[in-house]
Parts: structure tokens; C-alpha cells; sequence
């Protein structure tokens, strides 16, 4: 018998891994050092206390969603003011969004990267939300 401790890493494959990590490093404000952001090499980074990424060069062709593939990677946030701010920011960097979308326990808005890696943020809502 094992017991999984958790998620290593998610691995994404990328057709340009310095704009897609430039991406996570500016637009979602990801601490990714400079000197980490090399071309030709894998690029790993750290999001929150358990969430490791890797962006990996592929030179295949592009995917589509389907049985067997990853359709989004959704991550969190602890306040409508966080959302609204990533909102302004997606605007001004003309990078197209849907949402936040009102669910009945939470808020969902949805963008992708500059590769089309489908990525969702989700806040919460709690009892003082309507």
C-alpha cells in the first residue's frame, strides 16, 4: 500500500516556453526570476505553498481537447478585489476572458495563455456573497 503526498508538477507543453512563461510571470504576477527564464530549457515555477508548473518545449503538433488530455487548470484567489484587478489587467493587455461568470458557490473567469492552455480563476463565494 502508498499514499499519494500530492502533485508534483504539472507539465505543459509549449510551442514558445519564454512567452508562456513571461505570461504566468506578468499577467498573473508568478515570482519566476529572470535568470529562470532561459530558451531551450525547461522553465519550472512554484505557485502557492504546493503548486509546481513546468512549461516544456514541444515541437509536435498542436493538441486539441479530448479523452486523455488536460482540458484546464483552475486556480484560486481570496478576493473580489484580486479578481477585479486580474480582470482590469487581462483588459489592458487586450487578452480576451469570459467571465467572471456567478455560479451558485462561486465566481469562474476563464482566459488562456499565449500557447492556449485553458486556465480558469475561481473565487469562492461565502455566505455575503449574493
Amino acid at each position: 500500500m502508498f499514499h499519494l503526498k500530492g502533485v508534483h508538477h504539472i507539465a505543459l507543453n509549449c510551442q514558445d516556453v519564454v512567452k508562456v512563461a513571461r505570461f504566468f510571470k506578468d499577467i498573473l504576477e508568478v515570482p519566476i526570476p529572470e535568470e529562470d527564464i532561459e530558451e531551450g530549457a525547461p522553465i519550472y515555477f512554484q505557485i502557492g505553498t504546493y503548486t509546481r508548473i513546468g512549461l516544456h518545449a514541444y515541437e509536435g503538433e498542436e493538441g486539441k481537447n479530448g479523452v486523455g488530455q488536460v482540458d484546464h487548470i483552475a486556480f484560486f484567489l481570496t478576493s473580489r478585489a484580486e479578481l477585479d484587478y486580474l480582470v482590469d489587467k487581462l483588459e489592458a493587455e487586450n487578452i480576451c476572458y469570459r467571465g467572471p461568470i456567478t455560479r451558485p458557490t462561486s465566481f469562474n473567469l476563464y482566459f488562456e495563455t499565449p500557447d492556449g492552455h485553458h486556465l480558469e480563476v475561481r473565487l469562492d463565494k461565502d455566505e455575503l456573497d449574493e
